[in-house]
C-alpha cells in the first residue's frame, strides 16, 4: 500500500489493510443436511459467497456440497446437500462490509466501499491442501469412469472445509465437464474427492480450503 492503515500480527502477516476488503463473516451458527438456512446478514457481492463447514464425525462417509439461495448482490441463504443425514457447524464469508459496530474502526478503500467494520467478526484462510493421491478408478452400469483421490483429513486442527467447489464441474477430456464430489470419510480419516466424465484424466489439481473464524 502507498497510504491508508495497515496492521501487521506479531509474525509479519498483514492482517489489516485499507486497500483490501477482510473476508468478513455473513453468518454462523450450525447446520443440518438439507435444511435451508437463512443467512443473518444478505451477502450483497456479485460473487457468491463462500460457505464453510465442520461436519459432525459420525464415524462413516458424508458426501457434501452447497446450494445458494438468492443472486448476485443478494444471496440470501444456502443449504448443505448430502446424500446422508448429519448436521455440523457452518460459516458464511465475503468480502465484503457492513455499518454495524456503534464505535471502534470502519475503514472504506479509494472508491468509497465500506471494506471493514470492528463490530464484524472476520474469517481468515489457513490453509490448502492440493496433494490428493489417485486411489482407484470405478465404473457405472454404462461403462462411465469416476476416478477417485484422497488426502488425510487432520481433523483435530479445528478448522472449516470451504464447500464451494465441492459440486463444481471441471474440464475433462476433449472440453467435457466432469462432474465432481466430494467426501468426508470418518471412518478411515480421509478426504475424499470423485471426478466423472467418458474422458477422466487422471490429474487432478484442484485445492481443498479451510479457514477459521478470527478471535
Amino acid at each position: 500500500m502507498n497510504y491508508g492503515l495497515e496492521v501487521v500480527n506479531d509474525s509479519g502477516a498483514v492482517s489489516l489493510d485499507s486497500e483490501y476488503a477482510r473476508l468478513c463473516v455473513l453468518h454462523k451458527g450450525t447446520y443440518t443436511a438439507g435444511v435451508s438456512i437463512v443467512f443473518a446478514a444478505v451477502a450483497d457481492t456479485q460473487e457468491p459467497p463462500l460457505v464453510f463447514v465442520r461436519p459432525q464425525s459420525n464415524g462413516s462417509v458424508i458426501q457434501l456440497g452447497v446450494l445458494l439461495d438468492g443472486s448476485p448482490g443478494a444471496w440470501t441463504g444456502c443449504s448443505v446437500t448430502s446424500g446422508q443425514a448429519h448436521s455440523g457447524d457452518i460459516f458464511v464469508a465475503a468480502f465484503s462490509s457492513k455499518p454495524t459496530a456503534s464505535y471502534g474502526l470502519r475503514l472504506w478503500d479509494s472508491t468509497g466501499k465500506q471494506i471493514f467494520d470492528s463490530g464484524t467478526q472476520a474469517a481468515v484462510f489457513t490453509r490448502a491442501v492440493q496433494n490428493w493421491t489417485y486411489t482407484h478408478t470405478t465404473y457405472s452400469s454404462q461403462g462411465l469412469p469416476t476416478n477417485w483421490y484422497s488426502v488425510s483429513m487432520s481433523y483435530e486442527l479445528g478448522d472449516y472445509l470451504m464447500v464451494n467447489n465441492a459440486r463444481m464441474p471441471m474440464m475433462g477430456g476433449n472440453n467435457e465437464s466432469r462432474t465432481t464430489g466430494l467426501r468426508y470419510d470418518f471412518s478411515a480419516s480421509l478426504l475424499r474427492f470423485s471426478v466423472t466424465c467418458v474422458t477422466n484424466p487422471l490429474y487432478f489439481l484442484l485445492p481443498a480450503v479451510f479457514g477459521k473464524l478470527s478471535a
